[in-house]
């Protein structure tokens, strides 16, 4: 189990925070004490719900309205954290959608390039430009949020964002090997109850996939949430580029 202690005072970076996995994830690491801040683009209640939150452990959420997808966005998030914490000791590059269903063959490059700068290259830009705030490397953690459909290629419907995700597998194998010091890992859920499934997946579709899960049942934000914690703790110290596939998630 996870200390409190091990996380108090560790400030943490979730793009894309204020819903479902995002979410979870914020409210898990405030939860054992640390600072963390999220990214978001709308001011709806689920981003003022999550920044309204108090913590008994002394945990804090604070909200960024940014896209995190262009490096100029990006830049000012960095700033406004580097303004009020001077550091980093973990980054969750959790922003990621598929857009929309579609056949490789009824598929366009709009659709194309919108999933690779959602689902990479967010990932690639944010990772980049906030490396010079992580300043104890060796207690610090990069956690990538994947898809299992970036081993599977998208069950023919959504190549687009299982090659995507695929990418972002490889980026964070790639990176491990050459960052030093700074772990980096990537967590790649199955279906996971979110409006993600709700918006781009029918009931047949949720069903078809269950009945292939061992626990023959929809995967919580939750529990991603845990293995993301996990993989930022100091009991993960010896997993470095890997990518942990979570049945039962998104």
């Amino acid at each position: 189990m996870i200390k409190n202690m091990e996380f108090k005072n560790k400030v943490v970076l979730v793009t894309g925070g204020s819903k479902g996995i995002g979410r979870a994830i914020c409210i898990k690491f405030a939860e054992l004490g640390s600072k963390v801040f999220f990214t978001y683009r709308k001011n709806d209640k689920s981003s003022l719900s999550l920044k309204s939150m108090k913590f008994f452990s002394g945990g804090k959420i604070s909200g960024i309205k940014s896209t995190t997808i262009s490096e100029n966005s990006i830049r000012t998030t960095m700033k406004k954290i580097k303004k009020e914490a001077l550091k980093l000791d973990i980054l969750v590059n959790n922003i990621g959608d598929a857009i929309k269903r579609s056949s490789f063959v009824n598929s366009s490059d709009k659709l194309w390039i919108e999933n690779l700068n959602l689902n990479l290259l967010s990932a690639v830009r944010t990772t980049r430009i906030f490396l010079n705030l992580f300043k104890s490397p060796k207690n610090s953690s990069i956690v990538n949020v994947g898809s299992v459909a970036g081993n599977a290629g998208g069950s023919g419907d959504s190549l687009h964002y299982g090659s995507s995700k695929g990418a972002l597998h490889v980026f964070t194998k790639g990176l491990a090997k050459e960052l030093k010091g700074i772990r980096v890992n990537c967590v790649a859920p199955s279906i996971i109850r979110t409006n993600f499934q709700k918006r781009l997946s029918s009931k047949k579709r949720l069903n078809k996939i269950i009945l292939q899960t061992p626990l023959k049942r929809i995967g919580t934000p939750e529990e991603v949430a845990n293995v993301v914690t996990f993989l930022s703790s100091d009991k993960a110290a010896y997993i470095n580029g890997e990518v942990i596939f979570i049945s039962g998630g998104r």
